[in-house]
């Protein structure tokens, strides 16, 4: 496929902004700048794209928990990316891309709810889980989806095979791992269209395999095991890492959480202007609501500014021994 004009011009577009995203390599600057107040976090992300969602969406005097921060900051940027969507006018396979990324949030949502009966949804409002938390049949879960506008190609393929079944003879585990694989094989054929890069498919390929080592890494480590067994896939600084921060659960969920987005960035960042840096870029976001969720909720909930200061620090060590 060659690239079309309104392609080149949403991707340099995103490059400009994947310079305004905060991302690991500039979180010394937020913790030197900020005063962890809310006024001023905002002080500190000016410059940054996610300044404006974080002053509409939220508020230093309303507490929200951290679910339901990122809830707000991912769909005020969904909005934005939306609306300049529709002043580029990207090709399709451009916006199939972005639609497929953004349904893995519903991916996550739907199968925590089936699962375990999920409190908070990331991306599904609440009458929408709400619905499915009481739903007994698959047909009933497709029904629901459907009307609400949220059966992405992704999981109506895998419900489909599961349609006649109740929801309580279903092992959601089998029916995560296939909703799994079927979204990062459909990740790969959206960006081979696209004409990413060979460094694009790796960190879609290392993306997958890590997704997939992540139940047996937190079940290892839950049941005391040898956790060397399960990173054998990994480089020798990748298990370095793991293994040494098994020690604290916090700091294991945080380089779980990283490591991916590092690896990505890392092969990513200095490529042409393509649809590597989209993906770059879409991926660099989790890392920014993932963090500023955490620290907002921090600062809501009354915590110290020198605890956040530190709690922040310890996340710039734990990123720094991955790239050492």
């Amino acid at each position: 496929m060659v690239v079309s004009v309104n392609d080149e011009i949403f991707f340099n577009y995103i490059k400009i902004r994947t310079h305004r995203t905060l991302h690991p390599e500039n979180m010394r600057r937020i913790n030197e700048l900020v005063t962890y107040t809310f006024t001023g976090l905002l002080s500190a992300l000016q410059g940054f794209e996610i300044s404006s969602c974080v002053g509409r969406e939220l508020r230093s005097d309303l507490p929200l928990s951290r679910t339901l921060i990122y809830s707000k900051l991912l769909k005020c940027w969904e909005s934005d990316l939306r609306n300049v969507i529709r002043l580029i006018k990207p090709s399709e396979d451009v916006v199939n891309l972005i639609d497929l990324y953004i349904s893995k949030y519903v991916i996550s949502d739907l199968t925590g709810i089936m699962s375990a009966g999920l409190r908070e949804t990331t991306y599904l409002d609440t009458p929408i889980a709400e619905s499915l938390k009481t739903a007994k049949e698959v047909s009933e879960v497709i029904s629901i989806m459907s009307k609400k506008g949220f059966m992405s190609e992704v999981i109506s393929a895998i419900l489909g095979e599961y349609r006649r079944m109740k929801i309580s003879e279903l092992d959601v585990g089998v029916f995560s791992r296939k909703l799994s694989a079927f979204y990062f094989r459909s990740l790969e054929n959206t960006l081979r269209k696209l004409n990413v890069s060979s460094y694009g498919l790796r960190c879609v390929e290392f993306l997958k395999e890590f997704e997939e080592a992540k139940p047996s890494l937190r079940k290892t480590l839950l049941e005391g095991g040898d956790l060397r067994a399960v990173v054998t896939t990994l480089t020798q600084k990748q298990r370095e890492v793991i293994l040494r921060t098994s020690r604290s659960t916090h700091d294991f969920e945080y380089v779980l959480s990283v490591l991916p987005t590092h690896f990505c960035h890392n092969i990513l960042k200095s490529l042409p202007v393509s649809a590597d840096t989209l993906l770059d870029y879409l991926l660099l976001k989790d890392f920014e609501f993932s963090l500023l969720s955490y620290v907002v909720h921090l600062i809501n909930s009354g915590y110290s500014p020198d605890l956040i200061r530190e709690e922040v620090g310890r996340w710039l060590g734990l990123y720094e021994s991955i790239t050492k």
